[in-house]
């Protein structure tokens, strides 16, 4: 067995996983709870310090399928705290649960927002974990509309672990033992334009376009296993009130990698009194979601999604499970439901 084989069996591993590795970044059904995962910008967003834990197995049931570890926080720097200035009650009688503006309050100030993500995600024998910090700064726009622009930058350790290969001659010496490493820089940048009923995103990360060098020179042979390509999403939503218990969230995700060819997710979640949501998700030609969630109270929020997955990847899988734990730190409004998101 030589070197040429060895490149073989890679990538026959690499097309058996099309979406996950062309992909590169970790896929998520639940990025509107989170969305600090897809755009810098929305660091510092809310009126609280928001911490936020998930864990997602893709494709439960195949061996080597992608599992997805992240926790995020992110909080605001200097805003204004407009407690004071909202009415005790919103226009259907209820006390307030989420942070409102009225056309009579005056444009709050800028305020500046800072976060950061910790994350593992690995792929079979692939695996990276990164580490980020972000900073946003959000600018009014009208009395209610404000437009924030972020980057966030880090490293990433991506690792290629050759005892996970399964070949056919295993003490062959030409074959690679053990794992390779190599750090490569992050930066990603985004900008949102958002009030309290709508939000629109646009971001683009791996923006460092480069090769992956596994080895210790620039000359290795295993240079040519990876190459980071830009990634760009594109979010927007916007939150119906049907009635004073009831509102309806629909958004969309709209995603943008090469060789891949423009993906999309369109969802839908409705929500009962701000405290309890159920919603569904289509994932362009690969899945079909049921999501549901719990605002527990000021503090505590949970998210859970289910894909049925509809490629063909089907056959080998029980689909994708994924949830998300939210904690909200200095909630000094005590707002159950996150404003936007």
């Amino acid at each position: 067995m030589d070197g040429m084989r060895i490149r073989y069996l890679l990538i026959s591993f690499v097309l058996s996983l099309p979406a996950a590795q062309a992909q590169q970044r970790a896929q998520y059904s639940q990025y509107m709870l989170n969305p600090l995962v897809l755009n810098p910008a929305v660091s510092g967003l809310e009126d609280f310090i928001d911490l936020k834990a998930g864990y997602r197995n893709q494709w439960a049931g195949w061996q080597g399928a992608p599992k997805t570890f992240y926790l995020t926080a992110h909080g605001a720097l200097n805003k204004a705290d407009r407690t004071s200035t909202l009415p005790v009650r919103d226009p259907y009688g209820r006390p307030y649960q989420r942070s409102r503006v009225f056309p009579s309050q005056p444009a709050a100030p800028s305020h500046h927002g800072v976060g950061a993500t910790l994350l593992r995600d690995e792929t079979g024998p692939s695996s990276r974990t990164s580490l980020q910090v972000s900073y946003a700064l959000h600018l009014p726009l009208t009395n209610r509309i404000k437009v924030a622009t972020g980057v966030s930058m880090g490293f990433t350790q991506h690792t290629l672990d050759f005892d996970l290969l399964h070949v056919l001659e295993p003490n062959d010496p030409v074959i690679q033992q053990g794992k390779l490493n190599t750090f490569v820089p992050e930066l990603n940048a985004g900008v949102l334009l958002y009030d309290p009923n709508f939000y629109v995103g646009f971001s683009a990360s791996q923006l460092f376009f480069k090769k992956l060098d596994y080895g210790q020179t620039g000359t290795s042979d295993y240079e040519w296993l990876g190459r980071l390509y830009n990634h760009y999403f594109l979010t927007a939503g916007y939150r119906f009130e049907l009635d004073p218990d009831w509102a309806l969230v629909p958004s969309v995700l709209v995603k943008s990698v090469r060789p891949l060819s423009l993906s999309f997710d369109i969802n839908a979640k409705i929500s009962y009194q701000d405290r309890i949501w159920m919603g569904l998700s289509y994932r362009h030609q690969d899945a079909i979601v049921g999501l549901i969630g719990f605002n527990v109270n000021y503090k505590l929020n949970i998210g859970y999604s289910y894909d049925f997955t509809q490629s063909s990847v089907r056959t080998v899988s029980r689909g994708t499970h994924e949830i998300v734990v939210g904690l909200m730190f200095n909630n000094r409004q005590r707002l159950v439901c996150p404003r936007i998101f």
